[in-house]
């Protein structure tokens, strides 16, 4: 009979809070107070501290954190938990990075080759201001250092094979998006909101909407100019009606469909978020390719009021406000 005694295993909180001198309690509520942004489970706190074990990345300065996501919990690496895991991967060998800028003399992409020491070539990986960029604050205060980042945390995926954990910038990107209807989805909508349109259905409404007033005709009368008033503001007729035609010929939106407005919204949509004006022309070229556009066409020249507007905004000649208030005007 053996008498060696076997020791009991430790469990992943007590490895960890011993790693950190700490005692087990104090180490998790440590990391539930200053770590783990809202509830989880004690499933999730495990899952969590397992990939922060797994990649010996050290929660306690933020090298890990997590934040909720969808019942779950995701794993968060900020830009010195990335340098930890390539500086410290046995097989890394080096970095370089090689800027390119455009004819404005702004960055318009970060190459990072990343190298290893049992691999003659180096892995490189390129990536462009016009995707990367966004408007937040990191991204309008450091746009090179922010796309430094981001060549060098891809180039490690791909040279190190590192998986299940994500950066800050891409976590806030997948909390900002949220599915959006296709353009097939959105444009019947589009052409039934133009094409219901009449002023017997206005004035019906109007008329419904004073009925209550009917015992005080003054106050109901000024109600129903009001309204007819607003209506003719915000209401477009459909091409070929009455109201139509007695619009004056130099409206924005003589000749332009509801296919066409929906289309220069989402145009619009895509302009947003650029900062350069390089990057306005790629969206520009690459949203209208294929589609159609004929020169001098009324769809045409809306959307260079917007490809100019946007142009504008990013060399800082007219605001953001009035940026979209130009866009608003193209699109009606």
């Amino acid at each position: 009979m053996s008498n060696v005694a076997t020791l009991p295993k430790r469990s992943l909180v007590d490895s960890m809070a011993a790693k950190y001198d700490m005692e087990p309690t104090a180490f998790v509520n440590a990391i539930k107070a200053t770590v783990i942004k809202g509830e989880c489970s004690n499933e999730q706190f495990a899952a969590f501290l397992m990939v922060a074990k797994e990649y010996d990345l050290n929660p306690l300065t933020k090298e890990i954190y997590a934040f909720p996501d969808r019942g779950g919990i995701t794993p968060i690496v900020s830009i010195d938990g990335w340098m930890n895991l390539i500086n410290s991967h046995p097989q890394f060998d080096g970095m370089e990075f090689t800027d390119t800028t455009g004819e404005d003399g702004k960055l318009y992409s970060v190459e990072c080759r990343m190298f290893r020491k049992d691999r003659a070539r180096p892995v490189s990986v390129i990536e462009y201001m016009s995707e990367c960029s966004r408007p937040t604050e990191p991204w309008k205060k450091w746009p090179n250092r922010m796309l430094r980042h981001k060549s060098a945390i891809q180039c490690a995926r791909y040279a190190f094979g590192f998986s299940g954990i994500i950066e800050p910038d891409e976590y806030e990107r997948m909390v900002d998006v949220s599915p959006r209807p296709s353009m097939a989805d959105r444009l019947p909508g589009a052409r039934q909101a133009d094409s219901g349109f009449s002023s017997a259905n206005v004035e019906a409404e109007i008329a419904t909407a004073t009925v209550s007033e009917a015992t005080d005709p003054a106050p109901a009368e000024t109600t129903i100019e009001h309204q007819s008033e607003s209506a003719e503001l915000s209401l477009v007729p459909p091409e070929g009606s009455a109201d139509a035609e007695e619009g004056p010929a130099q409206s924005p939106r003589v000749g332009l469909s509801s296919d066409d407005r929906e289309l220069l919204r989402l145009y619009a949509d895509e302009l947003n978020g650029e900062r350069a004006d390089y990057a306005i022309e790629e969206v520009r070229t690459r949203f209208w390719k294929g589609k159609g556009l004929e020169k001098g066409s009324a769809l045409a020249t809306a959307a260079g009021a917007i490809t100019d507007a946007h142009r504008k905004r990013v060399t800082g000649d007219i605001s953001i406000d009035e940026c979209a208030q130009r866009c608003r005007e193209a699109t009606r």
